[in-house]
């Protein structure tokens, strides 16, 4: 494909093009992908899971290593024109963000990947699930680890790429001690130096495992405490000898939580008001929740009329009354500019931002997992469902998805087939058709229940259906 980069332009026609493009596109795109993707992030996270966020950087590759890159060996018969660049090459533009531990990285993932194929006014920022590396599963030789994805944003309808990198602060630790980065990719490293680093690598990961560990232990006591059974708040009866609270800290916490729960426009999951609490006045206030003794029994006292939802994840509810039940326009209102911005329902959105690993897809998509975990199922045969069985259906699924040129997110197909097992029960194998059915229904149940959509709105739940089954 053309001359050999360095026959094809010189370093002065590459210079001035780079200082012109950097100028009009990089620097831009970089910027609107960072506000782009701070967005998402604060529309898809919890206070709680933005606090595991510990930072988000971008940069623009300069301009002596973008031309060490264009003269690369890989690179060489690519270039025909300075034009070619930015198509060949994805990491003129890049964001790292740097989360707490393992859990916190496929918290992000899990966000990223209900991010559109094409992007829209109303959601700028697209990605390219088939330009996923990752070396968490895969490290490099090196033992370099992290998770890599190629977005998109467009700058007067020109698209510009931007590679997202995401580590755990233990891997970005590797990073900045080993200068991975700062190496030519094209040079061989001292055999020593290979060594000693695939070395603290392992020793990293290892301690990556430990935290997270960790972190599976504090979450499990993190959800005794909020594992009180109760359909409602208002029926849990408080001892008598309990006193009221009218001072200190006891008092400020019900006032915490009473402003919390009437400013609520979504459901709010307990574990994150229980975290709120904490991280408020000490973690040493769940011993006894301010003489209450349950976390359960102190919502009774903060707010009896409070109602929450039954599951495994259990929410607040908004008060009764302060959220109108949805009245979203019909698509037949928008005009055909806007339909982009359409595909998703809103009550779907709004799902998604209390539940982060609900899928924002479009309905072929839909069609496509359906289809896939269906032939994988088909194929792996019946009996009952367990995690080892989950897990082969949704692996091969994603196997064939790719196979075939059209890859899907491992965590929808994941998403997809824990509810289809919950929701059915069923022993033999579904056909596409009725996985769909089976999620559909799930969907429009569980969305009843938060409130999003009246079970008696048959125009909205209808829309909805239509968006999950086509």
């Amino acid at each position: 494909m053309g001359a050999r980069n360095d026959e094809a332009f010189g370093y002065a026609e590459f210079g001035k093009w780079y200082d012109a493009y950097r100028v009009a596109m990089l620097e831009p795109g970089l910027d609107r992908a960072m506000d782009a993707l701070q967005l998402e992030l604060n529309d898809s996270l919890s206070d709680r899971d933005l606090a595991r966020i510990r930072s988000v950087s971008g940069r623009v590759k300069s301009k002596r290593r973008t031309w060490r890159k264009v003269n690369q060996q890989r690179y060489r018969g690519q270039f025909v024109t300075v034009d070619d660049i930015p198509e060949i090459i994805d990491d003129l533009v890049g964001i790292r963000l740097t989360c707490t531990n393992l859990r916190d990285l496929e918290m992000v993932q899990a966000a990223l990947e209900n991010l559109p194929l094409s992007a829209s006014k109303r959601r700028p920022l697209s990605i390219d699930l088939a330009s996923e590396r990752d070396y968490v599963d895969a490290p490099k030789e090196s033992g370099y680890r992290g998770w890599h994805v190629n977005l998109g944003v467009a700058l007067e309808g020109v698209p510009v790429t931007i590679e997202l990198q995401v580590r755990t602060l233990l891997q970005d630790s590797w990073g900045e001690l080993t200068h991975e980065d700062t190496y030519s990719k094209a040079g061989e490293l001292p055999p020593l130096i290979e060594v000693l680093s695939a070395r603290m690598a392992d020793l990293l990961a290892t301690l990556d495992d430990i935290a997270e560990d960790l972190r599976n232990e504090l979450d499990r006591i993190d959800e005794a405490i909020v594992a009180e059974p109760a359909a409602v708040i208002g029926t849990d009866v408080i001892e008598s000898g309990t006193e009221t609270l009218t001072s200190g800290p006891g008092a400020d916490a019900v006032d915490l939580v009473v402003e919390r729960w009437r400013a609520l426009d979504r459901p709010l999951e307990l574990s994150s008001l229980a975290w709120a609490l904490q991280n408020e006045f000490g973690a040493e206030v769940s011993d006894d929740w301010f003489g209450f003794r349950t976390f359960k029994r102190f919502l009774n006292y903060a707010v009896p009329d409070g109602e929450i939802t039954g599951g495994p994840h259990a929410y607040l509810l908004p008060p009764n009354g302060s959220v109108a039940v949805s009245e979203f326009p019909d698509s037949a209102s928008k005009s055909s500019s806007e339909m982009v911005d359409i595909i998703v329902p809103d009550e779907a959105q709004e799902l998604r931002r209390i539940d982060r690993g609900f899928p924002l897809i479009e309905t072929e998509q839909w069609h496509q997992i359906y289809a896939q975990l269906a032939e994988a199922w088909r194929r792996h045969g019946g009996g009952p469902s367990s995690t080892r069985m989950l897990n082969q259906i949704t692996r091969s699924a994603r196997d064939r998805a790719r196979a075939a040129g059209e890859p899907l997110s491992r965590r929808h197909l994941d998403h997809v087939a824990k509810t289809v097992f919950a929701a059915s029960g069923a022993e033999n194998p579904l056909s596409a058709e009725e996985a769909g059915d089976v999620f559909a229904a799930a969907v429009l149940q569980r969305m009843a229940e938060l409130r999003i959509v009246d079970v008696h709105n048959a125009a909205r739940r209808t829309v909805i259906a239509r968006w999950l089954l086509g």
